[in-house]
C-alpha cells in the first residue's frame, strides 16, 4: 500500500549520508573551537567590533 507515495520498504537515507553528516559535525566543531580560541586571544579582548553594534 502506498501512503502519500511512500513504499512499504525502507529507503536507505542515513547509510549513504553518514560521511557528510559526520564531516559537517567535525567542521562545525573545529570552527567553534577556532572561534573561541581567537576571541580569547589577548590582543582581541578589549577591541570593539568594526560595525559598532
Amino acid at each position: 500500500m502506498a501512503f502519500f507515495g511512500l513504499r512499504a520498504y525502507s529507503t536507505p537515507i542515513l547509510k549513504p549520508m553518514y560521511p557528510f553528516i559526520l564531516g559537517g559535525g567535525i567542521i562545525f566543531y573545529g570552527t567553534y573551537k577556532l572561534r573561541n580560541a581567537l576571541l580569547a586571544a589577548e590582543e582581541k579582548k578589549n577591541e570593539k567590533p568594526a560595525s559598532g553594534h
